[in-house]
């Protein structure tokens, strides 16, 4: 997975008129691909995106805090930073999930293009396979940004991918309001 680069030239405005409104209504909009991606997309992932009101670097900080990311995400256990190096991090996570086992162990590779792209990619741990990206766009006016979460989980045994599925497009949404949240929770107390 490379989306550094050939994801730059995505923007609002490429949207259609009615997923802007939607965005401009404050909403989260389910995409169909990931940014960059060619039709029909790669169907393993839920993408969501989102307008953020925050600065560019307030949003990229929150993304990468991988030591505080159980304080304002639901459903992380535990996270932390395990070896920084240049532009990556590896980062060790216990998550609450849906299905027989309820949280899973995992450690992930991020690789970092600052502030635009955080790419991720399963290293080892208790499901199967996971990698998505967190981009960050310019949003209709400077003060807010477009904000864009695809993943793609395989726990394995523990589910079938369509329940998954299913699954991650009701917590996806919930984690970029997280982020949301937490960007003006930031936003405020840095003012």
């Amino acid at each position: 997975m490379t989306f550094g680069t050939k994801s730059d030239a995505f923007e609002f405005s490429s949207l259609s008129k009615s997923d802007q409104a939607t965005l401009q209504a404050g909403n989260v909009l389910m995409l169909e691909r990931r940014p960059g991606e060619a039709a029909p997309g790669d169907k393993r992932f839920v993408t969501v995106a989102k307008l953020i009101k925050g600065s560019r670097k307030t949003i990229w900080e929150i993304v990468i805090d991988k030591d505080n990311t159980d304080k304002f995400l639901d459903g992380v256990l535990e996270s932390r930073i395990v070896k920084k190096s240049g532009n990556e991090i590896i980062v060790e996570q216990r998550t609450h999930v849906g299905g027989p086992k309820g949280s899973y162990k995992y450690t992930l590779k991020y690789l970092l293009f600052p502030e635009k792209v955080a790419e991720f990619t399963f290293v080892k741990g208790e499901i199967k396979n996971a990698e998505g990206a967190w981009w960050i766009f310019d949003g209709p006016t400077p003060d807010r940004k477009l904000v864009v979460y695809a993943l793609h989980i395989d726990p394995g045994v523990f589910a079938p991918q369509f329940v998954v599925k299913r699954g991650m497009k009701k917590t996806l949404p919930e984690t970029i309001i997280a982020i949301d949240v937490e960007t003006q929770r930031r936003e405020k107390l840095s003012r």
